[in-house]
């Protein structure tokens, strides 16, 4: 019984932790979108981990202090009963954790069944990307990444006859981009951590994750332009076609006007790494505070856990 209040307890508090932060950060992610200002790879980078901060941040709080505060303060020759309170929360975050392990297989799924007909009457083509390469027949997404452990990169063949052979090789290291960042894995990750209100924020993500795969693509005005010239020209091709959900397109999306605009008007990234060391000081900073206070912190966690129970 004291093994399973703990966990019931822990998890929980974990479960309260991870609602609440959740919420905080639903309603005050919009304050980022004052730093568009920084690189599109060092703001995508804060929005997901805007995202997953609720979730990392729960995790720890269970399991750095929830836990140990129940094993080390909590008399273990108490018989109490676990608690309807503790059992009502740990049912709801069991029930959210299985909800998130469906929505991620059947996002994989259904990825990999929509691949696989892509992939019917595919030829094998090499374009220099660190990813198996498909040219395709028949009514597919002119350029497409998808698939996380064993991503694939899939032309139609209208979109290799439209493009010339720098505006084909460009949008292909866009899309080597989207593989070095691991940007199908985060979208499979939000899957298994859906929570309301999230949305717009991972939206967001989406967006600047794009503008960085644009950058990452073009390192001078003319290779920006040849982008451009793709980009301009394979929108007209897009078909109406929902993509997979676990991929990334390079023009499926209405953010790509804004994109050619960017391109047009391309200008060298400015660097911006000062803002590495902030946030490496600000965690160090953190981490020496609470280990100051971690003995006062476990008590706290420890009344917490009480009232819980009780």
């Amino acid at each position: 019984m004291f093994l399973l209040r703990g966990i019931a307890v822990s998890v929980a508090l974990f479960w309260l932790s991870n609602c609440g932060l959740s919420v905080l950060v639903a309603w005050s992610w919009p304050l980022l979108a004052r730093l568009r200002s920084l690189t599109p790879r060092v703001y995508a980078n804060l929005l997901i981990s805007a995202r997953a901060l609720p979730l990392v941040l729960s995790l720890l709080v269970a399991v750095l202090f929830a836990a140990p505060s129940f094993i080390l303060l909590e008399p273990r020759g108490a018989e109490e009963e676990i608690g309807l309170v503790p059992m009502i929360l740990s049912a709801c975050c069991l029930a959210f954790l299985v909800a998130g392990v469906v929505r991620a297989i059947r996002a994989q799924s259904s990825t990999s069944r929509v691949i696989a007909g892509w992939l019917h009457g595919a030829r094998s083509v090499d374009l220099g990307a660190p990813a198996a390469t498909f040219q395709g027949t028949g009514v597919i997404p002119p350029l497409t990444l998808a698939g996380v452990c064993r991503p694939r990169l899939l032309l139609s063949e209208s979109a290799v006859a439209a493009l010339s052979g720098d505006e084909l090789r460009v949008a292909v290291r866009h899309e080597i981009a989207h593989i070095e960042s691991r940007d199908n894995l985060k979208k499979l990750a939000l899957r298994f951590a859906w929570f309301p209100g999230m949305r717009r924020l991972e939206r967001e993500w989406q967006h600047a994750a794009e503008l960085a795969a644009d950058d990452a693509a073009v390192s001078n005005a003319e290779e920006a332009l040849d982008l451009a010239e793709a980009l301009i020209k394979l929108s007209r091709q897009v078909t109406l076609q929902v993509l997979p959900a676990i991929s990334m397109g390079l023009v499926q999306d209405a953010f790509v006007s804004v994109r050619i605009a960017r391109l047009l008007n391309w200008e060298a990234p400015r660097s911006r790494g000062s803002l590495c060391w902030v946030v490496v000081a600000a965690a160090v900073g953190v981490v020496a505070v609470t280990a100051a206070v971690y003995g006062g912190l476990l008590t706290q966690t420890h009344t917490i856990t009480e009232w819980l129970v009780r």
